[in-house]
């Protein structure tokens, strides 16, 4: 596991978290990386996701990552002091604000401790570097109820020329398949247009991140970022295009799978595989409907074969049945990790998903956060 050429990382302890856990995390391309992102769809989007927004159409340098506080629904001013600190980042860096990203998770409703991150910038800067324990420290700088580090690396050879692509995620509740569904940064070496980089990224994060669920809920501030350096091999042909998309992909679907692991309080990793449906778009639509059911998920994790909730949550969904037409098939439910073949007898279309069960660990978990 490397990290991407033209890329410098770093993970430290601000203060935002209690004790010595890692709460803030950096990314940096001193050239400036060609960017592309996908933002959460909730209509309250914390001012992180405010600004990166803005900022995301510009050469970014700089991907600023604090965990443990959403900075979400708090104050107006809040905004301003989000867009101080990516100033005060861009002073450090000796770059220009407008080339900086900025990413946040944890509780909403509480003001981002800014004076706090402002006087750990130096540090967090001293410490950028390429070894395999600053890989360590950027992932665990961003997580939250996570009970582990999600990374995923990739190289492929391109001409002789190795391009690598190195992604790193976190989340393990408020997920639902909704476009970008927690927080994931994926960089990459690869010399490529800003239009392709997001042609592919998109294609990617559809049948990753926006195939997963693990309680229906979509976070203030889910954000899925590429970053390419330029520094290594073009991708412009068709060989090149397709060996890159496989590893992005790739990188893509495992850091999703990684979430669903770990979903909170889960014991059961659930693979939906929709079959027959009449479009793509009702495919999709009948896998969040019974990715997205309590009901189908606790029965997973009672080992109930219960398969009247999906043709329930199907109907919900609007998606007339036919007795004779509709099947489903299962691998054994007291399995750590279930296939559900669930065929709708409309169509030749198909779309495959994730998803966890629902526990009491899990109300426990959210009982109790702070």
């Amino acid at each position: 596991m490397k990290v991407p050429e033209g890329f410098l990382l770093s993970g430290i302890n601000c203060g935002i978290k209690r004790g010595k856990r890692l709460d803030l995390g950096l990314i940096f391309c001193k050239n400036g990386a060609v960017a592309c992102g996908f933002f959460t769809k909730n209509s309250n989007p914390s001012y992180s996701v405010v600004v990166s927004k803005k900022n995301i159409k510009n050469s970014i340098k700089a991907l600023v990552v604090n965990s443990g506080n959403a900075n979400c629904f708090t104050d107006k001013k809040d905004l301003l002091n989000t867009i101080k600190l990516c100033k005060s980042l861009a002073r450090e860096l000796n770059i220009k604000e407008e080339n900086v990203l900025i990413a946040s998770t944890g509780k909403i409703g509480q003001s981002l401790p800014f004076s706090k991150i402002t006087k750990s910038l130096s540090k967090l800067c001293e410490k950028l570097n390429i070894n395999k324990r600053n890989i360590k420290s950027f992932a665990e700088s961003i997580l939250t109820t996570d009970t582990h580090r999600k990374v995923s690396f990739r190289e492929i050879e391109v001409k002789r020329k190795k391009i690598k692509i190195l992604g790193f995620s976190k989340g393990a509740g408020m997920i639902n398949p909704e476009l970008a569904t927690m927080l994931a940064f994926i960089i990459t070496d690869a010399k490529i247009t800003k239009s392709l980089l997001e042609n592919i990224a998109k294609e990617a994060v559809e049948e990753s991140f926006n195939s997963i669920s693990v309680d229906g809920c979509t976070s203030t501030n889910d954000s899925v970022i590429f970053l390419a350096s330029k520094e290594s091999w073009q991708v412009k042909d068709k060989q090149s295009i397709a060996k890159f998309k496989m590893a992005l992909k790739q990188v893509c679907r495992e850091l999703a799978k990684m979430i669903v692991k770990d979903g909170e309080g889960s014991t059961k990793f659930i693979q939906i595989n929709i079959k027959g449906a009449k479009t793509q778009r009702e495919a999709k639509l009948a896998f969040k409907a019974i990715s997205s059911s309590v009901l189908f998920r606790a029965s997973m994790y009672g080992k109930n074969p219960n398969w009247g909730m999906i043709v329930a949550s199907l109907g919900q969904a609007g998606i007339k049945l036919s007795e004779d037409k509709f099947r489903v098939k299962t691998t054994p439910l007291k399995n750590r990790e279930i296939n559900i073949i669930v065929n709708l007898g409309r169509g030749n279309y198909s779309w495959c998903g994730w998803c966890c069960d629902i526990t009491p660990n899990y109300i426990n978990i959210n009982a109790k956060y702070n």
